[in-house]
């Protein structure tokens, strides 16, 4: 009796559960990742709005030492054929800086401020120069 060779055919492809799991997996990652989006998002926002201050407020004080005296409005640093900035930007929220002199904050300086995400001045979401001049609390000085 001759024995039958049988052929098993070989796997190509796959499975209709094996194709399920990863595409469940997939998905799991890709809601983990959508929900933390927006987190970070507003926390590059306020990043770049520290940095903005923090670069018009240079060019506030490299007018000061040019002229002796503070800009009446921050338009002043653009303005003539050599501006201390090229621009001022918009906020991450796309409001304009709100600039003053005197300060109500710094009475002898300036108020340099975004409103923040929610566009209203004096809330706890703004940023502005006045914060980021406080010392850090905790730990001690050496």
């Amino acid at each position: 009796m001759k024995k039958k060779k049988q052929r098993r055919r070989s796997r190509a492809g796959f499975t209709l559960i094996e194709i399920l799991l990863v595409v469940t997996i997939i998905s799991l990652l890709a809601g983990i990742v959508a929900v933390s989006i927006p987190k970070y998002n507003t926390k590059a926002r306020v990043a770049k709005a520290k940095a903005d201050i923090d670069s018009i407020g240079v060019g506030v004080q490299a007018y000061l030492l040019e002229t002796g005296k503070y800009p009446a409005n921050i338009d002043v640093l653009t303005a003539g054929d050599d501006p201390i900035i090229a621009s001022i930007p918009l906020d991450p929220w796309q409001t304009p800086y709100k600039y003053a002199y005197p300060g109500t904050h710094k009475p002898y300086k300036y108020d340099l401020m975004s409103f923040g995400p929610d566009g209203i001045e004096n809330t706890d979401d703004d940023i502005a120069n006045w914060k980021s001049d406080n010392p850090p609390t905790g730990g001690t000085a050496k």
